[in-house]
């Protein structure tokens, strides 16, 4: 059995043992995708010193923070008391006092219901922060692609250019030897002005993505030049595993169903409070100087009406959009699954039709130059075969990291890669 579908039975053995807000490690993938990308150990370092990655993590700090006060109880001791001094006709003045505490009492069935809120909420919390995690890998794997491609786009250009540059000291020299026209050197020069405009608009794309990258993750130190993009390939397994793994370890799905699950018992813990709480009261007081000692024990309990009804009834729908909306992302993620693996598919798919165009192409552009030096064919027709292959070259270039990109996104979206199933 391969290893990625013995990864995924384990997972299915031992999820039933797992919390909402805890995921399986797996074994690192071998993928060429991965390999021009920074290391693991930087990814992990990018992603926890992102802002988006901060707030979320504070948000944990404060689901659990909030998870402490629920089990705790809205309820605390209260201390409290008076002091008189009153005069009569007969006795003088006289000091009278009283001091007592009270507290509420959370009925049978509230504490239970605050801690699975609590617990719900820190679910709701850990998914928010695994999902931010998610979502910066997305954003780095774009923007370190679009750096790549950036770069080869500006080498294309260069490469482009300085053979139209070539190609134009030769015909020139060839005009001044009465052996072409003029015509043709007008030809080649404004094939390189074209070239050289194309040059100038990849230089402004590459520094645009360079910037982009370095300001977005500034922790991240690129080197002078773009790593070479491999060949594409597809990663290891079969796609349905792949297909299925990015089900089994979703944080938009625990996210939106610890949601429902939270609004759901805010749901009852609302119809709860239809009955409030009681408080109790211990006191003691002193009356007439002294002469009158006394303690007491009292209770109130507020009675219930419209205002706690109408707060059970918007808790209820709050709970059932909030489980509406638990099925549609499910839904959606099942959608974002099915297109992870057609785009990684169909991308691989083009790279390799474009593999082969780049290749026909190339070995039709040496025929044309063959042909162009023996005079059997014309100056224009080998400059609609340069811009042809350099053409095909580019497409190539943006269907291979296409290819990676797709190949990526499944590997991130099934959190196989950068640690991004490793949160607790």
């Amino acid at each position: 059995m391969r290893p990625l579908r013995t990864t995924l039975l384990l997972s299915l053995l031992l999820a039933p043992g797992l919390t909402s807000g805890q995921a399986q490690a797996h074994p690192p993938v071998s993928s060429p995708s991965l390999e021009f990308l920074p290391p693991d150990g930087m990814v992990s370092d990018l992603l926890a010193q992102d802002p988006v990655v901060k707030h979320a993590q504070a948000m944990l700090n404060s689901a659990e923070a909030e998870a402490r006060g629920r089990e705790a109880g809205p309820h605390e001791f209260t201390l409290h008391g008076e002091y008189h001094s009153r005069a009569t006709s007969i006795d003088g003045r006289l000091d009278e006092w009283a001091v007592g505490i009270s507290r509420g009492i959370r009925l049978p069935g509230k504490a239970d219901a605050d801690t699975r809120i609590g617990r719900y909420t820190v679910a709701v919390a850990e998914n928010g922060y695994g999902d931010a995690r998610h979502q910066t890998a997305t954003l780095l794997k774009e923007l370190w692609l679009a750096w790549v491609l950036a770069e080869d786009d500006v080498r294309l250009a260069k490469e482009e250019a300085a053979s139209y540059e070539r190609q134009l000291s030769a015909t020139q020299r060839a005009r001044t030897l009465g052996e072409t026209a003029t015509l043709n050197v007008e030809q080649v020069q404004a094939a390189l002005a074209q070239a050289r405009v194309q040059a100038a608009q990849a230089e402004q794309a590459r520094r645009d993505s360079r910037m982009t990258l370095e300001r977005t993750f500034p922790g991240l130190t690129l080197p002078l030049g773009a790593p070479a993009m491999p060949d594409p390939a597809a990663p290891p397994g079969t796609w349905r595993e792949w297909h299925d793994a990015v089900l089994d370890d979703n944080h938009e799905i625990k996210l939106a169903q610890s949601e429902a699950d939270r609004r759901e018992w805010m749901a009852r813990r609302a119809r709860m409070d239809q009955f409030a709480d009681p408080t109790f009261d211990l006191r003691t007081f002193q009356d007439m100087g002294g002469h009158e000692t006394g303690f007491g024990v009292g209770f109130s309990i507020p009675i219930g009406g419209a205002l706690r009804q109408a707060s059970a009834d918007q808790a209820g729908a709050e709970a059932t959009a909030a489980s509406v909306a638990a099925h549609k992302v499910k839904r959606d993620v099942e959608i974002a699954a099915e297109r992870d693996v057609i785009n990684a598919q169909q991308g691989l798919e083009a790279w390799r039709q474009a593999s082969a165009a780049a290749t026909s192409s190339a070995a039709m552009l040496a025929r044309m130059q063959k042909a162009y030096d023996l005079g059997d064919q014309g100056l224009t027709e080998l400059l609609i075969a340069r811009r042809q292959d350099y053409d095909a070259r580019r497409t190539e270039v943006h269907a291979r990291g296409s290819a990676h990109s797709a190949v990526l996104q499944l590997m991130i979206d099934s959190h196989r890669i950068w640690g991004l199933s490793d949160e607790e």
